[in-house]
């Protein structure tokens, strides 16, 4: 019976400061395109805790049973939770835009994320600027002018006749100033990606395989504790405070909180009214001066104290499922 034997060429491996490292936060998909180039190249996909591989099918001397000149596979990602975006620093794509990674600067390394915007075969296409009138231009990978045409007041998008053929395209965007362009990837088998991750073939990758890093920092907030006080007096009241007991066990700089009193607020703020709609109580909000980075086991031992002694020892963190680091703490005097 013939042996077959299979070698790595690439593993991606996703890493995210949330976790503090290595992860299993996102899933790969493979639309239609990709599984017919993986079948051509005699190579397949696993996945292993987190981490993608792709193998190829090789030979008794170890070569590859394909030519992998030219081998470029995209594959789309998807993270497992919702709670994902909360969690990771936004990556700044302009609206209808997908990020795509691709080592097409480095060979041996993942750039992006860019922004590219993806359509099926037929286009249309909305612009990115809301000013009228405004050329739009359409050109094809080699940079060939393919079509244009004028958007003018009430226009919103222009739709183009016909089917257009997989790969890469640029639109051009030309107002009153300088024209502007944007990626436009022609791929429906990826039209409702999350992201895209685009991985192209160099010799370098054969002997022993390449390694790609997909890094996520973790989005940052400053945490806001309202403290919302029944029946305390003005100097117990004014005992009040917020005490980072832990940073010396857990080696990191200490927070420091400032206090802030309601009619210091601002419109990032709660509102008093919404803290304490009876307008009885005491409140005061302590504010970190620096932002933290959202972690799955955030800083321990913020206290809120008073007169040094502690009230409550270990006060919350934004966790995965948090829109924001504000929490309300209500205290009462019996």
């Amino acid at each position: 019976m013939a042996r077959i034997t299979f070698r790595p060429l690439w593993t991606v491996t996703v890493q995210h400061g949330f976790f503090g490292g290595a992860c299993d936060a996102l899933g790969f998909a493979l639309p239609p395109a990709t599984e017919r180039a993986l079948a051509g190249a005699h190579a397949l996909l696993r996945v292993l805790d987190g981490a993608l591989h792709v193998l190829v099918e090789v030979d008794d001397a170890n070569d590859p049973l394909s030519d992998l000149s030219g081998l470029r596979l995209l594959i789309a990602l998807k993270p497992h939770e919702a709670s994902f975006d909360l969690i990771t620093t936004p990556l700044g794509l302009p609206r209808g835009d997908v990020a795509v990674w691709d080592n097409t600067a480095n060979v041996n390394a993942l750039g992006g994320p860019r922004a590219v915007r993806i359509s099926g075969e037929q286009l249309r296409i909305e612009p990115r600027t809301s000013e009228r009138p405004l050329t739009l231009r359409l050109f094809d990978a080699a940079n060939t002018l393919q079509a244009q045409t004028v958007l003018n007041v009430g226009d919103e998008a222009w739709t183009l006749p016909g089917r257009y053929t997989h790969g890469e395209w640029r639109v051009e965007e030309q107002g009153a100033g300088p024209a502007a362009s944007w990626a436009l990837w022609v791929e429906p088998g990826l039209v409702n990606a999350w992201g895209v991750l685009a991985l192209g073939f160099d010799a370098s990758h054969l002997p022993a395989g390449q390694a790609f890093t997909l890094s996520f920092t973790a989005r940052s907030d400053t945490l806001r504790y309202y403290v919302v006080a029944q029946r305390f007096g003005q100097v117990e009241f004014d005992s009040l405070s917020v005490q980072d007991a832990g940073f010396a066990a857990e080696a990191r700089p200490a927070l420091v909180f400032n206090r802030i009193a309601p009619a210091a607020f601002d419109a990032s703020h709660l509102a008093p009214a919404l803290l304490d709609p009876s307008g009885s109580a005491r409140i005061a909000l302590f504010e970190a001066q620096a932002t933290v980075a959202r972690r799955a086991r955030g800083p321990a031992g913020l206290e809120l104290q008073r007169n040094g002694d502690v009230l409550i020892g270990n006060l919350p963190q934004p966790g995965a499922e948090r829109h924001d680091a504000q929490f309300v703490v209500h205290l009462s005097l019996s």
